[in-house]
C-alpha cells in the first residue's frame, strides 16, 4: 500500500490518517472535511476545499444580506459539529451571532420524529435565517418536514451547505423537489469550464453509454488519482522504489475497529511521495490543482445558487481571493484581492414565498 484515496467523513478521515502516519502512506480525501492538522496527521492531504472555506463563504453571505442572528441545524457528529463551531466563530468576528444550534442525531439513527421535534423548536426561535449542515440522507427530509410546518414560506431564509448541490446533481429538481426547495440558497464547489473537462465528460458518456452520471465528486476523484500517478512517476524518475519495512513498534496497534497493523508495513518511499504530492502543479478537470504552504488547496471557491422553480439560478461566486462576486473567480485571480464591503456583489435572490423582497 503506497497511498489511500477515498471519500469519507471526519471520523474515518482521522482513522485512516492515523494509519497513514504510522505507515508513512499518504491519505488523500476528495470530499469536504473539517481541517485536519498537518502536525497531528502529517500524511493527510485533502484535495477538495475544506469546511473552513465553506463556512467562511456562508458567514460572508449572512453579512452581505445584513442578518444579525442565525440558527444552525446540523448532524451531531464530529464533521458537522466542527463546521458549525467554526461558523459561530466567523459570525462573531463579523458581529453576527449564531443564536441557536439545533442538533440532529447521527445519520445512522436519525428518525422523522427527531427532525420534526428539532424543527418545531427552531420554528419557536426569533431568527428566521437557518443554515442546514448535514448529509444527503437527512437534508432533503429536513426541508420536506419544514414545508409541512410552514417554514418554507415568505419570511424565512434557508442556506444549505454543499450536500444540497450533490443531491440535486443526482436527483435533479422534480416538481416535488421544487415545491420543497423553492427559494433556498446553496453552495457548490466551483469548477471552471474547460476543453479538458468537456472532452472528459464526452468520453465518459460514451464509455458508460450515458448510464452512469459524473458528479463533482467524480471530477475531484479523477484529479486525485491523476495527482498520485504523477507524484509516483516523479518519485520513480528520482530513483525511488516501492519497498517496505517491518517495524516492531507498530505490530498489533489498532487503528480502526477490527484492524491491526500486523499485516501492514511501513512504505519506505512515503516521505518522498508526500513531498511530491504537496508540490503538485497541474491542470485538472476541476481547474488548477496544487496546494498552499498550509496544505489547503489553491484557489478555493464556490458557486452560490438559488433554487427557482425547477431551475438552479447562479447568483454569483465566493472565492478566498475576492469574497462574493458576480465575476467568476478565475477572472479575478490576476487582479489584486479586494475584500472591501463595497466590492461584494451577488445578483437578485428569489426567496421562499417566491418574492425578491429580502426577508427582514
Amino acid at each position: 500500500m503506497v497511498a489511500v484515496i477515498g471519500p469519507y467523513g471526519t471520523v474515518m478521515g482521522h482513522a485512516f490518517s492515523s494509519l497513514g502516519s504510522e505507515l508513512q502512506v499518504p491519505v488523500l480525501s476528495y470530499t469536504s472535511l473539517d481541517v485536519l492538522s498537518p502536525l497531528q496527521y502529517p500524511y493527510h492531504i485533502q484535495t477538495a476545499p475544506n469546511d473552513l472555506y465553506q463556512m467562511t463563504a456562508i458567514a460572508e453571505m449572512i453579512s452581505y444580506f445584513s442578518y444579525r442572528e442565525v440558527t444552525a441545524i446540523y448532524t451531531d457528529d464530529e464533521q458537522y459539529r466542527n463546521g458549525i463551531y467554526k461558523l459561530g466563530e466567523l459570525l462573531s468576528q463579523k458581529r453576527r451571532k449564531l443564536s441557536y444550534k439545533a442538533t440532529l442525531p447521527p445519520v445512522s439513527r436519525v428518525t422523522w420524529q427527531d427532525i420534526y421535534n428539532v424543527l418545531v423548536k427552531v420554528r419557536s426561535m426569533e431568527s428566521r435565517v437557518v443554515v442546514v449542515h448535514t448529509c444527503l440522507k437527512t437534508g432533503p427530509l429536513v426541508f420536506e418536514i419544514a414545508k409541512r410546518l410552514g417554514m418554507t414560506k415568505k419570511g424565512y431564509v434557508w442556506i444549505a451547505t454543499t450536500w444540497l448541490s450533490t443531491f440535486l446533481e443526482s436527483d435533479g429538481i422534480s416538481s416535488e423537489n421544487a415545491s420543497v426547495l423553492q427559494g433556498i440558497l446553496a453552495l457548490q464547489p466551483h469548477i471552471p469550464e474547460s476543453n479538458k473537462k468537456r472532452e472528459f465528460e464526452r468520453r465518459w458518456k460514451n464509455l458508460s453509454n450515458g448510464s452512469v452520471g459524473l458528479n463533482l465528486d467524480g471530477l475531484y476523484a479523477y484529479d486525485t488519482v491523476q495527482m498520485v500517478a504523477h507524484a509516483l512517476d516523479k518519485s520513480f524518475n528520482e530513483g525511488g522504489k516501492v519497498s517496505f519495512t517491518n517495524e516492531s513498534h507498530i505490530s498489533g496497534l489498532k487503528i480502526i475497529k477490527g484492524w491491526t497493523l500486523e499485516a501492514f508495513r511501513i512504505f519506505d518511499g512515503g516521505k518522498q511521495l508526500l513531498t511530491n504530492l504537496l508540490q503538485t502543479n497541474m491542470s485538472g478537470l476541476t481547474g488548477p490543482v496544487g496546494f498552499n504552504p498550509d496544505r489547503s488547496v489553491i484557489h478555493p471557491s464556490y458557486d452560490i445558487v438559488n433554487v427557482v422553480g425547477n431551475q438552479i439560478s447562479l447568483l454569483g461566486y465566493w472565492s478566498n481571493h475576492s469574497g462574493l462576486s458576480v465575476q467568476s473567480p478565475e477572472t479575478l485571480y490576476a487582479k489584486p484581492s479586494n475584500r472591501s464591503s463595497s466590492n461584494q456583489h451577488l445578483t437578485s435572490v428569489v426567496w421562499p414565498g417566491n418574492t425578491t423582497d429580502r426577508p427582514r
